[in-house]
């Protein structure tokens, strides 16, 4: 097979020869490969001097019969065989009335030897004929044997099994010298595979439904990643899909972290996606699916994107969410790019909203590393008042009283209501379960009986921040308590006069400011 193989790479360096416009096709592969071939010349001759090379093309790898005298007397046997098996094609046709070498033929393979074949068609000739034995039936026709076809190919059988015995010790020393040409071999592979890898990015970029684009890339650290209308490779192949493409901008000073928000299927997993393939393919020197890009080398892509549960290593989903989150947040530097897709869903509503919250603003403050974070925590786009470099973008949808439609359209700002009821619509939810949905979202929406739905999200912002405030308060009081000498009793009747004090102010401050909406 490594005869074979190697003999066909001078085929291969044809067709790459002749091309000096392009001087790194020549230092990467025709010239390597031109030395390989020459080291492999003397393994090739050795081949060629030792194998029977006319046995070669029917799958028979064997060992020329001049090396012993053994040998020679069993391929002499052997020869002998093989033209009385041939007449037997002849006798058959006759038999069964067929046109030999058309209607039926003599075939053999390393497992069978020879047999006859008839095609599905001829198939009746052998019903009821007790001088032929069917072997097994395919696609391909009826393999069977005459009496006499059986016994001449268990002889040949026999012969062959005794010339391969023969052989073991010549095969031997010839594996021995063959090994030696591992490293050579493994040469040519990695030449070959680095080729295929190339050959078959080109022919993908090349064959997009938009062709894809060379890009620009500057050193590690340049700080800078700008696409200009970015696609997703795989989706936009897919039959009757037309695909929207958007812009991405990160540059260091200006943009290094977005956080995006939106329906579900808007488009926000794409998008992010789009941006980490174009990356990856990039650096391994592919072209990339979009009009324009340019961006500097990055150190890594550390994506937390989809989740699910490890039963085998007894980790439940959010189990395994945190910890690669945790390996982004051990292993992310300013050179890198993150990617996180709906982090923090797998616990109660206000604990993931707060780990969401802590990594977002430690990749965004502290490590500065370009960032796409796509969420349904709305509450982390108030960042963007922290965080200079940090921008909300949504994916936009038109809305009605029956119907969601999305966009896949990525812009600046960030989303102020969520669709998760109008997607439960498109899924055909029953319609009172829909219409207590609502009622019970409302509830839920209201802060101890106060209701928040007709608040601007300005307004919305400042209640929250009036309570971080209070709570900030509230546990400087609680520190300030003098235990020495007090009772348990007492100690928790001043709590709950502190609480009574906070829910007091708190509850007057969010009713003046609902009064002026």
């Amino acid at each position: 097979m490594i005869y074979q193989a190697v003999g066909r790479v001078p085929q291969l360096m044809q067709s790459l020869d002749g091309h000096d416009d392009f001087p790194a096709l020549r230092c990467m592969f025709i010239e390597p490969l031109t030395d390989l071939l020459s080291d492999m010349q003397r393994f090739q001759d050795m081949v060629e001097t030792t194998l029977d090379m006319d046995q070669v093309d029917r799958g028979e790898f064997l060992v020329k019969p001049s090396f012993d005298d053994d040998l020679q007397e069993l391929r002499q046997m052997m020869d002998s065989l093989e033209e009385r098996i041939k007449k037997q094609l002849t006798c058959a046709a006759r038999d069964l009335g067929l046109e030999p070498n058309k209607t039926i033929k003599l075939e053999s393979n390393a497992q069978m030897g020879y047999f006859l074949r008839v095609t599905l068609k001829e198939e009746r000739v052998l019903r009821n004929n007790k001088n032929y034995e069917t072997l097994d039936t395919n696609k391909s026709g009826v393999r069977f044997h005459s009496p006499v076809l059986a016994d001449l190919n268990s002889e040949y059988l026999r012969a062959r099994s005794r010339y391969a015995e023969q052989q073991k010790a010549i095969v031997t020393e010839i594996v021995n010298i063959a090994a030696g040409y591992a490293g050579t071999l493994q040469q040519i592979g990695d030449v070959l595979a680095c080729l295929d890898v190339l050959a078959n990015f080109a022919e993908v970029a090349v064959t997009a439904p938009k062709p894809f684009v060379r890009p620009t890339l500057h050193d590690e650290g340049a700080g800078m990643l700008i696409l200009k209308q970015v696609r997703h490779p795989c989706l936009e192949v897919q039959d009757g899909t037309s695909f929207i493409a958007n812009d991405v901008y990160f540059k260091h000073g200006e943009c290094t972290f977005q956080i995006i928000t939106g329906p579900n299927m808007g488009g926000k997993s794409t998008y992010i996606r789009s941006v980490g393939i174009m990356a990856l393919l990039a650096q391994i020197g592919s072209f990339v699916p979009c009009d324009e890009a340019e961006m500097s080398l990055v150190d890594a892509i550390l994506a937390r994107v989809g989740a699910d549960d490890c039963q085998i290593k007894g980790m439940s989903t959010f189990m395994t969410e945190m910890v690669e989150t945790a390996a982004i947040i051990r292993t992310a530097t300013s050179n890198s790019l993150v990617i996180i897709d709906e982090l923090g869903r797998g616990t109660s509503t206000y604990e993931g909203c707060g780990i969401a919250w802590a990594i977002a603003e430690h990749l965004a403050k502290e490590v500065k590393a370009f960032c796409l974070f796509a969420t349904h925590f709305h509450e982390l786009t108030q960042l963007a008042e922290e965080v200079a470099t940090l921008r909300n973008l949504h994916v936009t949808a038109v809305t009605s009283e029956d119907s969601l439609t999305l966009l896949y359209q990525v812009m600046p700002g960030a989303c102020d209501q969520s669709f998760g009821i109008h997607v439960a619509e498109m899924a055909r939810f029953p319609k009172h379960v829909i219409e207590y949905a609502k009622r019970k979202q409302n509830e839920l929406e209201d802060y101890q009986g106060l209701d928040f739905s007709c608040s601007s999200p300005e307004d919305k912002r400042k209640i929250i921040k009036e309570g971080e405030r209070l709570m900030l308060k509230f546990l400087q009081r609680c520190k300030e308590l003098h235990t020495d000498g007090t009772s348990e009793t007492e100690l928790q009747d001043k709590m709950e006069q502190l609480k009574a004090e906070v829910r007091a102010h708190n509850n007057v401050y969010i009713t003046a400011l609902l009064a002026q909406t």
